[in-house]
């Protein structure tokens, strides 16, 4: 499953989005990474949206095809993908790492505002990953509750270490709960699987999402779950993104 992730060709961006590319430096990480930025028609647009992952939704997934499809229909954002500094580090940082989620709030938000200071008018923010940063989309939110505003998490490991992060998040209950979309595919039933010598996945992964769903529906989070036609890939990702990022930025009438 996680495997699959592991190679990223070029970068694609589709004609017309204006975009910018940075390096980012984190000292809670302390490694460096790409950051890549498509503005909003209106500058003073009050929705973000931050997808891990970077490399893989824009040039596996097709996110910025997807974004630009979507236009009329989804609320004016601003999208910025930030890239895994390594494959190794990607292992690393994604299964519910502190310092990654230190790094997501207390350095690239900052760091986003003090280059587009238009970013300070943002009134929602939305995080989004896949498979591994799935799972740590979700651990941000626990990490910092109330920071996003919705977070959307396509075929989330959450069968890390026996579910740990359910059992963390049934213990917790925010004033401000986050608004949870959670995808899966029907085709993700491996149990038992090897990644690698040190991560063993006994749950399955479309299980793991269903056992996260109940516990948040349980502890009183807004929850759309969704279970599509597929597998763990990239074509059944980018087949179920238009839908969540419908449900996350809604055009206002």
């Amino acid at each position: 499953m996680n495997q699959v992730l592991n190679q990223s060709s070029g970068m694609h961006t589709q004609p017309g989005v204006k975009e910018t590319h940075e390096r980012i430096r984190s000292a809670h990480l302390d490694n460096e990474r790409s950051i890549w930025i498509c503005e909003p028609v209106v500058p003073a647009a009050e929705n973000l949206v931050i997808f891990l992952d970077g490399e893989l939704y824009r040039d596996r997934v097709g996110a910025v095809s997807v974004i630009d499809g979507l236009q009329g229909r989804i609320a004016d954002s601003w999208f910025v993908f930030v890239s895994a500094e390594s494959v190794e580090s990607r292992w690393r940082e994604c299964p519910c790492h502190r310092p990654f989620a230190s790094f997501v709030v207390g350095e690239l938000l900052p760091w986003l505002e003090s280059r587009l200071p238009a970013l300070k008018n943002v009134r929602r923010r939305t995080l989004v990953g896949l498979s591994y940063t799935g799972l740590a989309a979700a651990f941000v939110v626990h990490e910092h509750p109330g920071v996003f505003q919705r977070v959307i998490c396509q075929s989330g490991s959450f069968w890390w270490d026996d579910c740990w992060l359910t059992r963390q998040f049934r213990s917790s209950s925010p004033d401000t709960p986050t608004d949870f979309y959670l995808d899966v595919g029907s085709g993700e039933t491996q149990e038992n699987v090897r990644h690698r010598e040190d991560v063993l996945q006994v749950v399955s992964q479309i299980q793991g999402v269903r056992r996260f769903r109940d516990m948040l529906l349980q502890r009183g989070y807004p929850v759309k779950h969704v279970e599509f036609d597929g597998g763990h890939d990239f074509e059944a990702w980018k087949k179920a993104l238009p839908e969540a990022l419908i449900w996350a930025l809604p055009k206002q009438p």
